[in-house]
């Protein structure tokens, strides 16, 4: 590997690239100019980088050149509480906790986690190409949490009809929805992508706190909230169902869980002893941790 690599701000990079596409000019020469300090920091006697550092020179001053012209858009933005938090919240507060201040403490997913992992990123690639082709993925463009839903909104301000990893933050919350899609008539309808074939509570959580995140973003235009999950039948793939009136029962209580969980989150670690909750839904990752210290007491 080249010495130079770990010199190369590929993530500044590549979101000065797509703020110069859209116009926002500014944060295309603040990330251009970041990528150029990180890369002048080389002391090696490699002329890639110099190469490099001049063309990102000539970005910034047509970046500069154009922000007269330009308007924002991209602003980083950061949350509290995420969906992937909230469902470990719900399963336990202790684990929501660790999971935010402790994360040293994980053990790391074993090799068959991972595989069933990429099995469901499998699942989800293949539903987008067959039944909603054409999208555009906001985490593979973008590349940074922070600018997700800036970006996100953009492209709503677009006619792009279909957007993969849709990202809102509403109240210090952030959800990223697997397919967003804006018809003729503004209605927006949200699609999740789930390996299962059944429903557990963990997945009834996941979408409890999307829903909730999308009708605070789009009120009475979110059209309907579907799953899509694998299918038992012969010949059929896979099974799209709309949930929007189940979800909308549980709206109260999800509203109920965030301020728990905010408050749970600027609190102490939560004394809970070990039981059934630390592998049902999920199989929690301070589950080690939480052995360890229970011996000691």
């Amino acid at each position: 590997m080249s010495d130079y690599i770990n010199f190369i701000d590929s993530r500044a990079i590549k979101l000065a690239d797509l703020a110069f596409e859209i116009g926002d000019f500014r944060c295309a020469s603040e990330n251009y100019s970041r990528a150029l300090k990180r890369l002048r920091y080389y002391q090696g006697d490699r002329m890639q980088p110099a190469f490099m550092a001049s063309e990102l020179e000539i970005k910034i001053n047509n970046a500069k050149n154009n922000i007269h012209q330009g308007k924002t858009i991209l602003n980083p933005e950061g949350w509290r509480l995420s969906k992937t938090s909230f469902v470990k919240g719900s399963q336990c507060l202790k684990y929501l906790y660790l999971d935010k201040h402790k994360k040293h403490e994980k053990t790391p997913f074993s090799q068959e986690k991972l595989k069933l992992f990429k099995q469901g990123h499998n699942f989800e690639e293949t539903v987008r190409i067959n039944e909603f082709p054409g999208g555009i993925n906001v985490k593979e463009k973008i590349g940074d949490f922070k600018y997700f839903n800036s970006y996100t909104k953009h492209l709503l301000n677009t006619k792009q009809p279909i957007i993969y990893e849709a990202t809102f933050i509403e109240n210090g919350v952030l959800v990223m929805c697997d397919i967003l899609v804006k018809n003729e008539n503004e209605l927006i309808d949200i699609y999740e992508i789930k390996l299962n074939s059944r429903l557990n509570e963990g997945i009834l959580n996941d979408l409890a706190i999307q829903y909730f995140i999308c009708k605070t973003r789009f009120g009475s235009k979110l059209n309907s909230f579907n799953i899509i999950t694998r299918s038992d039948k012969e010949g059929k793939s896979w099974n799209i169902q709309n949930v929007i009136d189940n979800l909308e029962k549980s709206y109260s209580d999800t509203s109920d869980k965030i301020n728990l969980f905010f408050s749970t989150l600027n609190s102490s670690e939560p004394k809970i002893t070990m039981g059934a909750h630390c592998k049902k839904p999920y199989e929690c990752e301070f589950v080690e941790y939480c052995t360890k210290k229970s011996i000691k007491l």
